[in-house]
């Protein structure tokens, strides 16, 4: 099956390549988009069950106390809720959703930062002018190469079939 990425082609020109730099820096911004909120769900997924088994075993503990009456199965019961809420904390933690929300949002807004600029220059095409800044744009954006976090290969391609599916769908109905 042809992936995306399997239709590359080398730029022959200046203005293909900061075309083909917009539609990279517009995945890459979409992209780091959707991963911000794929993470932000799993941390609530993650955060809810925590706060109500928490508060459900800090009930149960407090209202323990005053009661001496309390069954060996409703020991048992707190003990393995407890233990649930410690073990879904820790992965919480261990995992750091929210903290690889926030780096993939801040990526994003990097990638649509400089695909802007790159739009600059592919409207204006002013060729002595365009070289330096274009040199410029490419530094740019290999340092946000490098300091992105890593999505996975999966959710790229998700990205860049939309992407595709929608320009053939804006072209058929351009004719």
């Amino acid at each position: 099956m042809s992936t995306p990425t399997s239709r590359y082609e080398s730029p022959s020109n200046e203005q293909d390549l900061v075309l083909a730099w917009i539609r990279r820096a517009r995945e890459s911004q979409l992209t780091h988009y959707a991963m911000a909120e794929k993470l932000s769900k799993m941390e609530r997924w993650f955060g809810v069950p925590v706060i109500i088994i928490t508060a459900v075993v800090g009930t149960s503990v407090f209202s323990s106390i005053t009661t001496d009456a309390i069954s060996p199965i409703a020991k048992v019961a707190v003990g393995m809720t407890s233990i649930a809420a410690a073990v879904l904390s820790a992965l919480q933690t261990f995992f750091k959703h929210a903290e690889r929300a926030e780096k993939h949002r801040s990526s994003g807004a990097r990638f649509a930062s400089v695909r802007r600029k790159l739009e600059a220059v592919y409207a204006r095409h002013e060729e002595e002018n365009e070289r330096s800044y274009v040199d410029t744009l490419r530094d740019e954006l290999d340092r946000l190469a490098e300091d992105a976090p890593n999505v996975p290969e999966k959710e790229f391609q998700k990205i860049q079939r939309r992407e595709l599916d929608q320009e053939s769908h804006s072209r058929t109905f351009d004719n």
